[in-house]
């Protein structure tokens, strides 16, 4: 079904998250230990440092990551859910984003995702 209206821009879940970990002083390694996830934290922050670094079609978020999410941001897992659909749905209409260092801890995986283009 369409929506009787598009958005101008939309935005990845990457930069929303972005904007949110600065607004509390958080790394993705904050954001990993309070997901709480049955993975554990160590998975949860090579997940979310994934999600952060490579914005793609392929990249899979399911419904664990949006839970955990949830969690750590005391926020609806179907917000996080609608943010990402909205992106994926809407390719002519994304914003670029490129995550900044400063959003990765000390013993983030960032330096292993390489991004090819």
């Amino acid at each position: 079904m369409k929506e009787p209206w598009e958005p101008a821009e939309v935005f990845c879940l990457a930069e929303h998250l972005y904007e949110e970990m600065q607004s509390r002083g958080w790394t993705t390694e904050d954001v990993a230990v309070r997901m709480q996830t049955p993975n554990g934290a160590a998975m949860d922050l090579f997940c979310l440092d994934l999600l952060m670094a490579v914005q793609d079609d392929g990249l899979i978020v399911d419904n664990e990551m949006f839970d955990g999410l949830s969690r750590a941001f005391g926020a609806s897992p179907q917000m996080f859910r609608n943010i990402h659909e909205g992106w994926v749905k809407r390719p002519e209409r994304r914003s670029p984003f490129e995550c900044p260092d400063d959003a990765f801890g000390p013993t983030s995986r960032r330096g292993m995702i390489r991004v090819v283009k």
